[in-house]
Protein backbone atom coordinates (compact mmCIF):
# COMPACT_ATOMS: atom_id res chain seq x y z
CA UNK A 1 0.00 0.00 0.00
CA UNK A 2 2.81 2.21 1.02
CA UNK A 3 4.97 1.69 -2.32
CA UNK A 4 1.73 2.65 -4.32
CA UNK A 5 1.18 5.56 -2.29
CA UNK A 6 5.09 6.48 -3.09
CA UNK A 7 4.34 5.96 -6.52
CA UNK A 8 1.41 8.09 -6.83
CA UNK A 9 3.60 10.64 -5.74
CA UNK A 10 6.38 10.20 -7.63
CA UNK A 11 4.23 10.44 -10.85
CA UNK A 12 2.15 13.59 -9.71
CA UNK A 13 5.75 15.22 -9.20
CA UNK A 14 7.00 13.94 -12.44
CA UNK A 15 3.84 15.16 -14.24
CA UNK A 16 4.71 18.81 -12.82
CA UNK A 17 8.00 18.52 -13.91
CA UNK A 18 7.13 17.26 -17.50
CA UNK A 19 3.68 19.44 -18.38
CA UNK A 20 5.78 22.73 -18.94
CA UNK A 21 7.88 20.72 -21.82
CA UNK A 22 5.10 18.65 -23.57
CA UNK A 23 2.46 21.50 -23.75
CA UNK A 24 2.66 23.19 -27.31
CA UNK A 25 3.88 26.58 -26.69
CA UNK A 26 1.38 29.88 -27.78
CA UNK A 27 2.20 30.69 -30.76
CA UNK A 28 3.50 34.40 -31.37
CA UNK A 29 2.19 35.10 -34.79
CA UNK A 30 -1.32 35.65 -33.14
CA UNK A 31 -0.08 38.02 -30.94
CA UNK A 32 1.91 39.57 -33.44
CA UNK A 33 -0.83 40.45 -35.78
CA UNK A 34 -3.13 41.80 -32.91
CA UNK A 35 -0.50 44.00 -32.03
CA UNK A 36 -0.21 45.35 -35.54
CA UNK A 37 -3.97 45.96 -35.62
CA UNK A 38 -4.18 48.00 -32.64
CA UNK A 39 -1.32 50.36 -33.84
CA UNK A 40 -2.65 50.61 -37.01
CA UNK A 41 -5.71 52.01 -35.34
CA UNK A 42 -3.43 53.95 -33.16
CA UNK A 43 -2.33 55.76 -36.77
CA UNK A 44 -5.73 56.15 -38.09
CA UNK A 45 -6.74 58.00 -34.67
CA UNK A 46 -3.87 60.24 -34.81
CA UNK A 47 -4.93 61.11 -38.30
CA UNK A 48 -8.14 61.86 -37.16
CA UNK A 49 -6.98 64.47 -34.36
CA UNK A 50 -5.57 66.70 -36.59
CA UNK A 51 -7.89 66.51 -39.11
CA UNK A 52 -10.27 67.82 -36.13
CA UNK A 53 -7.42 70.09 -34.96
CA UNK A 54 -7.23 68.15 -31.94
CA UNK A 55 -3.25 67.88 -32.44
CA UNK A 56 -1.06 70.15 -34.32
CA UNK A 57 1.26 68.70 -37.13
CA UNK A 58 3.99 68.74 -35.12
CA UNK A 59 2.34 66.71 -32.15
CA UNK A 60 1.37 64.07 -35.02
CA UNK A 61 4.66 63.67 -36.36
CA UNK A 62 6.01 63.19 -33.23
CA UNK A 63 2.90 60.20 -32.48
CA UNK A 64 3.73 58.84 -35.62
CA UNK A 65 7.66 58.32 -34.92
CA UNK A 66 6.34 56.73 -31.22
CA UNK A 67 3.56 54.25 -33.02
CA UNK A 68 6.83 53.32 -35.33
CA UNK A 69 9.21 52.71 -33.34
CA UNK A 70 6.58 50.21 -31.22
CA UNK A 71 5.56 48.09 -34.62
CA UNK A 72 9.91 47.79 -35.07
CA UNK A 73 9.74 46.18 -31.05
CA UNK A 74 7.23 44.17 -31.91
CA UNK A 75 8.18 42.73 -35.24
CA UNK A 76 11.93 41.78 -33.49
CA UNK A 77 9.98 40.42 -30.43
CA UNK A 78 7.68 38.07 -32.35
CA UNK A 79 10.38 36.73 -34.90
CA UNK A 80 10.71 32.68 -35.45
CA UNK A 81 10.74 30.64 -32.59
CA UNK A 82 14.26 29.46 -31.90
CA UNK A 83 15.33 25.76 -32.53
CA UNK A 84 15.99 25.34 -29.14
CA UNK A 85 12.00 25.43 -28.53
CA UNK A 86 11.14 22.90 -31.31
CA UNK A 87 8.72 20.06 -30.49
CA UNK A 88 11.63 17.76 -30.71
CA UNK A 89 14.20 19.09 -28.65
CA UNK A 90 11.57 19.98 -25.79
CA UNK A 91 10.05 15.55 -26.23
CA UNK A 92 13.77 14.74 -25.64
CA UNK A 93 14.13 17.28 -22.78
CA UNK A 94 11.47 15.43 -21.17
CA UNK A 95 12.42 11.81 -21.58
CA UNK A 96 15.70 12.87 -20.36
CA UNK A 97 13.77 13.90 -17.17
CA UNK A 98 11.64 11.43 -16.98
CA UNK A 99 14.50 9.15 -16.94
CA UNK A 100 16.95 10.77 -15.27
CA UNK A 101 15.54 12.05 -11.79
CA UNK A 102 14.06 7.83 -10.55
CA UNK A 103 17.80 6.89 -11.35
CA UNK A 104 19.49 9.80 -9.33
CA UNK A 105 16.45 8.75 -5.97
CA UNK A 106 17.26 4.94 -7.22
CA UNK A 107 21.20 5.91 -6.40
CA UNK A 108 20.44 7.71 -3.11
CA UNK A 109 18.32 5.16 -1.98
CA UNK A 110 19.78 1.92 -2.62
CA UNK A 111 22.46 2.26 -0.34
CA UNK A 112 21.06 2.97 2.71
CA UNK A 113 17.64 1.74 1.85
CA UNK A 114 16.41 -1.77 3.11
CA UNK A 115 13.52 -2.08 0.06
CA UNK A 116 13.16 -5.79 0.95
CA UNK A 117 12.18 -5.36 4.84
CA UNK A 118 8.64 -6.29 5.40
CA UNK A 119 6.06 -4.50 7.18
CA UNK A 120 5.94 -4.78 11.00
CA UNK A 121 2.88 -5.92 12.54
CA UNK A 122 1.17 -4.06 15.64
CA UNK A 123 2.48 -6.74 17.69
CA UNK A 124 5.99 -6.89 15.86
CA UNK A 125 6.34 -3.24 17.31
CA UNK A 126 5.34 -3.98 20.63
CA UNK A 127 7.42 -6.92 20.92
CA UNK A 128 10.20 -4.37 19.20
CA UNK A 129 9.58 -2.27 22.08
CA UNK A 130 9.67 -4.19 25.16
CA UNK A 131 13.15 -5.46 23.75
CA UNK A 132 14.09 -2.55 23.49
CA UNK A 133 13.00 -1.29 26.71
CA UNK A 134 14.34 -4.55 28.46
CA UNK A 135 17.73 -3.76 26.94
CA UNK A 136 17.51 -0.44 28.51
CA UNK A 137 17.11 -1.67 31.83
CA UNK A 138 19.68 -4.85 31.39
CA UNK A 139 22.18 -1.78 30.19
CA UNK A 140 21.24 0.73 33.69
CA UNK A 141 21.12 -2.35 35.81
CA UNK A 142 25.12 -2.78 34.42
CA UNK A 143 26.20 0.89 35.35
CA UNK A 144 24.35 0.66 39.04
CA UNK A 145 26.43 -2.35 39.26
CA UNK A 146 29.52 -0.66 38.18
CA UNK A 147 28.73 2.32 40.53
CA UNK A 148 28.34 -0.16 43.50
CA UNK A 149 32.05 -1.77 42.64
CA UNK A 150 33.24 2.01 41.67
CA UNK A 151 31.66 4.39 44.50
CA UNK A 152 33.95 7.01 43.81
CA UNK A 153 33.40 7.13 39.91
CA UNK A 154 31.16 10.46 40.12
CA UNK A 155 30.45 10.32 36.82
CA UNK A 156 29.02 6.99 36.52
CA UNK A 157 26.54 8.36 39.53
CA UNK A 158 25.86 11.18 37.03
CA UNK A 159 25.15 9.25 33.89
CA UNK A 160 23.10 6.71 36.49
CA UNK A 161 20.99 9.29 38.07
CA UNK A 162 20.09 11.29 34.56
CA UNK A 163 19.19 8.00 33.12
CA UNK A 164 16.28 7.19 36.27
CA UNK A 165 15.59 10.55 35.85
CA UNK A 166 14.43 9.99 32.22
CA UNK A 167 12.76 7.02 33.18
CA UNK A 168 10.55 8.88 35.61
CA UNK A 169 12.42 7.06 38.38
CA UNK A 170 12.80 9.82 40.40
CA UNK A 171 13.32 7.98 44.16
CA UNK A 172 16.04 6.17 42.38
CA UNK A 173 17.37 9.42 40.62
CA UNK A 174 17.48 11.29 43.51
CA UNK A 175 19.60 8.47 45.36
CA UNK A 176 22.14 8.64 42.75
CA UNK A 177 22.37 12.38 42.51
CA UNK A 178 22.98 12.57 46.85
CA UNK A 179 25.96 10.17 45.79
CA UNK A 180 26.91 13.01 43.07
CA UNK A 181 26.79 15.62 45.86
CA UNK A 182 28.88 13.96 48.42
CA UNK A 183 31.34 13.43 45.76
CA UNK A 184 31.34 16.53 43.81
CA UNK A 185 29.18 19.00 45.40
CA UNK A 186 28.28 22.15 43.20
CA UNK A 187 25.24 24.17 42.71
CA UNK A 188 24.29 22.47 39.47
CA UNK A 189 24.65 18.93 41.41
CA UNK A 190 22.05 19.41 44.40
CA UNK A 191 19.95 22.00 42.38
CA UNK A 192 19.43 18.50 40.17
CA UNK A 193 18.90 16.65 43.58
CA UNK A 194 16.30 19.79 44.22
CA UNK A 195 14.27 18.95 40.87
CA UNK A 196 14.00 15.08 41.24
CA UNK A 197 12.94 15.71 44.52
CA UNK A 198 10.46 18.08 43.56
CA UNK A 199 9.70 15.87 41.08
CA UNK A 200 9.01 12.66 43.09
CA UNK A 201 6.50 15.33 44.78
CA UNK A 202 4.06 15.88 42.03
CA UNK A 203 5.92 18.93 40.88
CA UNK A 204 5.75 20.95 44.68
CA UNK A 205 8.48 21.46 46.40
CA UNK A 206 9.05 19.45 49.58
CA UNK A 207 11.50 19.94 52.83
CA UNK A 208 13.74 18.25 51.20
CA UNK A 209 13.83 19.57 47.84
CA UNK A 210 14.06 23.23 49.82
CA UNK A 211 16.86 21.87 51.60
CA UNK A 212 18.69 20.79 48.40
CA UNK A 213 17.53 23.65 47.12
CA UNK A 214 19.27 26.54 49.63
CA UNK A 215 22.66 24.21 49.34
CA UNK A 216 23.19 24.85 46.15
CA UNK A 217 22.69 28.06 46.31
CA UNK A 218 25.07 27.93 49.63
CA UNK A 219 27.47 26.67 46.69
CA UNK A 220 27.02 28.80 43.80
CA UNK A 221 24.74 31.97 44.90
CA UNK A 222 23.48 32.73 41.28
CA UNK A 223 22.46 28.93 40.51
CA UNK A 224 19.49 29.63 38.42
CA UNK A 225 17.17 26.50 39.20
CA UNK A 226 17.30 26.88 42.78
CA UNK A 227 16.19 30.14 42.39
CA UNK A 228 13.30 29.48 40.11
CA UNK A 229 12.01 26.51 42.61
CA UNK A 230 12.54 28.12 45.72
CA UNK A 231 10.29 31.10 44.44
CA UNK A 232 8.02 28.32 43.28
CA UNK A 233 7.70 26.99 46.91
CA UNK A 234 6.65 30.54 47.78
CA UNK A 235 4.17 30.82 45.12
CA UNK A 236 2.74 27.23 46.31
CA UNK A 237 2.90 28.57 49.73
CA UNK A 238 0.62 31.64 49.17
CA UNK A 239 3.76 33.95 49.39
CA UNK A 240 3.13 35.78 45.76
CA UNK A 241 5.15 38.55 46.40
CA UNK A 242 8.00 36.58 48.20
CA UNK A 243 7.97 34.50 44.45
CA UNK A 244 7.70 37.50 42.81
CA UNK A 245 10.72 39.12 44.46
CA UNK A 246 12.27 36.20 43.82
CA UNK A 247 11.87 35.99 40.23
CA UNK A 248 12.52 39.76 39.70
CA UNK A 249 15.55 38.95 41.02
CA UNK A 250 16.66 35.77 38.62
CA UNK A 251 15.07 37.48 35.79
CA UNK A 252 16.79 41.11 36.23
CA UNK A 253 20.23 39.55 35.52
CA UNK A 254 19.41 36.50 33.24
CA UNK A 255 20.68 36.31 29.76
CA UNK A 256 18.29 37.62 26.68
CA UNK A 257 18.94 33.89 25.56
CA UNK A 258 18.31 32.10 28.37
CA UNK A 259 16.52 28.64 27.66
CA UNK A 260 14.40 29.10 31.24
CA UNK A 261 13.63 32.85 31.17
CA UNK A 262 10.21 32.31 29.09
CA UNK A 263 9.39 29.85 32.11
CA UNK A 264 10.03 32.15 34.58
CA UNK A 265 8.00 35.22 33.53
CA UNK A 266 5.41 33.07 32.55
CA UNK A 267 5.23 31.99 36.17
CA UNK A 268 5.30 35.47 37.69
CA UNK A 269 2.72 36.74 35.36
CA UNK A 270 0.26 34.16 36.24
CA UNK A 271 1.34 34.23 40.18
CA UNK A 272 1.01 38.13 40.04
CA UNK A 273 -2.51 37.70 38.26
CA UNK A 274 -4.08 35.15 40.72
CA UNK A 275 -2.80 37.40 44.07
CA UNK A 276 -3.39 40.45 42.72
CA UNK A 277 -0.05 42.00 42.53
CA UNK A 278 1.80 44.44 39.89
CA UNK A 279 5.12 42.67 39.64
CA UNK A 280 7.04 46.03 38.89
CA UNK A 281 5.93 46.92 42.68
CA UNK A 282 7.95 43.94 44.46
CA UNK A 283 11.02 44.71 45.25
CA UNK A 284 13.62 41.98 43.38
CA UNK A 285 15.05 40.02 46.84
CA UNK A 286 17.57 37.29 46.17
CA UNK A 287 16.08 34.13 48.00
CA UNK A 288 19.16 34.24 50.42
CA UNK A 289 17.77 37.39 51.84
CA UNK A 290 14.55 36.43 52.55
CA UNK A 291 12.94 34.89 55.24
CA UNK A 292 12.05 31.68 53.69
CA UNK A 293 10.90 28.40 55.56
CA UNK A 294 9.56 25.03 54.11
CA UNK A 295 6.34 23.30 55.55
CA UNK A 296 6.24 20.10 55.95
CA UNK A 297 2.83 19.88 55.23
CA UNK A 298 3.16 20.55 51.46
CA UNK A 299 2.41 23.29 49.09
CA UNK A 300 -0.48 25.94 49.06
CA UNK A 301 0.29 26.57 52.94
CA UNK A 302 1.92 29.79 54.18
CA UNK A 303 4.76 29.89 56.26
CA UNK A 304 3.84 30.24 59.64
CA UNK A 305 5.42 33.85 61.04
CA UNK A 306 6.79 34.07 64.87
CA UNK A 307 5.42 37.06 66.64
CA UNK A 308 8.18 38.97 68.64
CA UNK A 309 7.77 38.24 72.14
CA UNK A 310 8.25 34.60 71.09
CA UNK A 311 11.39 34.86 69.63
CA UNK A 312 13.71 34.95 72.61
CA UNK A 313 11.80 32.17 74.07
CA UNK A 314 12.66 29.94 70.78
CA UNK A 315 16.32 31.28 69.95
CA UNK A 316 16.95 30.32 73.83
CA UNK A 317 15.29 26.41 73.21
CA UNK A 318 17.56 26.89 69.61
CA UNK A 319 20.75 27.35 71.65
CA UNK A 320 19.74 24.63 74.44
CA UNK A 321 19.22 22.24 71.10
CA UNK A 322 22.45 23.02 69.38
CA UNK A 323 24.65 22.63 72.54
CA UNK A 324 23.17 19.39 73.48
CA UNK A 325 23.90 18.05 69.91
CA UNK A 326 27.44 19.26 70.66
CA UNK A 327 27.94 16.43 73.32
CA UNK A 328 25.20 14.38 71.32
CA UNK A 329 26.67 14.53 67.59
CA UNK A 330 24.91 11.34 65.90
CA UNK A 331 21.54 12.40 66.93
CA UNK A 332 19.99 13.15 63.08
CA UNK A 333 16.55 13.58 64.18
CA UNK A 334 18.12 16.42 66.72
CA UNK A 335 20.63 17.87 63.62
CA UNK A 336 16.98 17.99 61.56
CA UNK A 337 15.62 20.11 63.85
CA UNK A 338 17.90 22.35 64.72
CA UNK A 339 18.64 22.52 60.40
CA UNK A 340 14.43 23.26 60.26
CA UNK A 341 14.69 26.02 63.89
CA UNK A 342 17.53 28.04 62.04
CA UNK A 343 15.78 28.27 58.72
CA UNK A 344 12.68 29.78 60.52
CA UNK A 345 15.11 31.91 62.59
CA UNK A 346 16.71 33.09 59.02
CA UNK A 347 19.74 31.19 60.29
CA UNK A 348 20.69 30.36 56.84
CA UNK A 349 24.30 29.63 57.58
CA UNK A 350 23.31 27.88 60.80
CA UNK A 351 20.59 26.07 59.20
CA UNK A 352 23.23 24.86 56.30
CA UNK A 353 25.37 23.52 58.76
CA UNK A 354 22.76 21.44 60.53
CA UNK A 355 21.86 19.93 57.49
CA UNK A 356 25.31 19.36 56.72
CA UNK A 357 25.84 17.14 60.20
CA UNK A 358 22.36 15.40 59.23
CA UNK A 359 23.20 14.20 55.72
CA UNK A 360 26.58 12.86 57.03
CA UNK A 361 24.78 10.80 59.59
CA UNK A 362 22.29 9.79 56.83
CA UNK A 363 23.07 10.45 53.25
CA UNK A 364 20.22 8.19 51.78
CA UNK A 365 17.17 10.38 53.70
CA UNK A 366 18.55 13.97 52.71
Amino acid sequence: MIWAAFGGLVLLVMAALLWPLLRTPQSSENRAAYDFMVFQDQLKEVERDLERGVLTKNEVDAARIEIQRRILAASKVSSPTLGFRSRAWRAGLAGGVALVLPSIALAIYLPIGVPTLPGASTTQRMAMAAAQADETIQLLDQLARHVVTNPTDVDGWGLLARSYRQLLRYEDSAAAYRKVTQLRPSGGAYANLGEVLAAANGGGVSPNAHHAFMKALAVDRNEPRARFYLGLEQAQQGNAEMAIAIWRDLTADAPDDAPWLDLVMREMSQTARQANVMPIAVVPKHPLELPLTSVATGAGKPASRISPQNIDMIQGMVNGLAKRLESDPDDYDGWMMLGRSYTVLDNVDGALKAYEKAMALKPAEM
